[in-house]
């Protein structure tokens, strides 16, 4: 199954990446200062958010769990663990021993009034036009987890890992920068 993740955040993190690429080749052309190496520490640190709040959060159903990729954590969730997964502002997994949110799976509180507003499409046949009218994306990423759910018999532990990629792409030019802003 397609991983369930932001298209917005997504294509916003890779525009944001080509930017600073060519920031990045502009200030290696040009810059031999501090101002230049501050900047290049800038970019690389807007990078490496924009990876970890743009690129790497997403929601994946897999054969034996349900991983859930927040910006520096990792949770994976074995199918016979979850209690429930609930749609809201953001797809929210109970499991047992607590709960996990997904950064990925979200809806703003325009949407859902829009969902509310929402009358069944006319073009579609009568019973799915009613089943869909008035559903936000977490709304259908729940539903369609819920059904992969019914039918996964994956076993084992809750695992809650960091992200070191994530972690990293950000702390080593937060690091860099804060020495080059402190000489």
């Amino acid at each position: 199954m397609k991983p369930f993740r932001s298209v917005l955040g997504w294509v916003a993190g890779w525009i944001w990446l080509v930017f600073a690429a060519a920031n990045l080749v502009d200030v290696a052309v040009r810059g031999r200062d501090q101002a230049a190496a501050i900047a290049a520490a800038s970019l690389l640190l807007s990078c490496g958010l924009a990876y970890a709040l743009g690129l790497r959060p997403r929601v994946a159903a897999e054969e034996a769990a349900l991983a859930v990729h927040n910006p520096f954590r990792t949770t994976r969730l074995p199918w016979n663990t979850i209690t429930g997964i609930e749609p809201g502002r953001a797809l929210t997994v109970r499991y047992e021993g607590g709960e996990v949110a997904a950064w990925a799976v979200q809806a703003s509180a325009r949407s859902e009034a829009r969902a509310r507003r929402a009358k069944p499409d006319p073009k579609l046949p009568g019973d799915l036009a009613d089943r869909i009218a008035g559903r936000t994306p977490v709304d259908f990423a729940a539903e369609r987890l819920e059904e992969v759910r019914a039918r996964s018999r994956g076993e084992g532990e809750v695992t809650v890992a960091w992200s070191w990629p994530a972690l990293l792409a950000v702390a080593v030019p937060l690091a860099a920068l804060a020495v080059l802003l402190v000489l």
